[in-house]
């Protein structure tokens, strides 16, 4: 009878590969009003970021890209009609960039649902610990980078429960709504909570 052997550990740059190719696997099968793997990053980003985050610069932060690259991206799908550019009420230089219905409909097609799918096979506690790991690994990234690690306004530092309003942002100095805790903000400073 054969001997069962053991898996060998995985090493730091098999998992980056697994994470590299993961990325890349949402593009597979893609079709319908083809976009390019960055136009479904912007839309992706635009349909999950706050409003202090849907600009050039926050997509560009986000994406770790050249705001000229980000900017591209965005003005091609402003062109196509998935985008609209409001000129921002905060400074009046920049522009708020918001999802269109036809956005809206394009995402519901979109690739990468089916690694979401594959993720829902994971029990709770593996979901937790993957998420954990990786998030681990982009802070380090960032860190080694010496730039901030964009997330979830839940995690940040900046989070403060207010006891009139619910919450609110120290480094904006604005309320926050309970829906867009979950939202990304590229101004985030990820502490590791949740």
């Amino acid at each position: 009878m054969p001997r069962a052997t053991r898996a060998r550990p995985a090493s730091e740059r098999s998992v980056a590969e697994l994470a590299l190719q993961l990325g890349r696997a949402a593009y597979g099968e893609s079709g319908g009003d083809t976009l390019t793997p960055a136009q479904w990053m912007a839309l992706r980003f635009f349909a999950r970021a706050n409003r202090f985050s849907r600009t050039v610069s926050g997509f560009a932060d986000y994406h770790a890209t050249t705001r000229g690259t980000a900017s591209q991206t965005v003005n091609s799908l402003v062109a196509k009609g998935y985008l609209t550019r409001t000129r921002s009420l905060r400074d009046g230089r920049s522009a708020t960039l918001d999802l269109t219905e036809k956005s809206r409909r394009q995402l519901s097609e979109d690739p990468f649902e089916a690694v979401v799918r594959a993720a829902r096979t994971l029990k709770p506690a593996e979901l937790n610990r993957t998420a954990g790991a990786l998030r681990g690994i982009l802070q380090n990234l960032a860190v080694e980078r010496e730039k901030s690690a964009p997330a979830a306004c839940g995690l940040c530092g900046h989070l403060e429960r207010d006891r009139n309003q619910g919450f609110h942002c120290r480094l904006l100095h604005e309320p926050l709504s309970a829906r867009e805790i979950d939202q990304l903000c590229v101004h985030c400073t990820c502490n590791g909570r949740g």
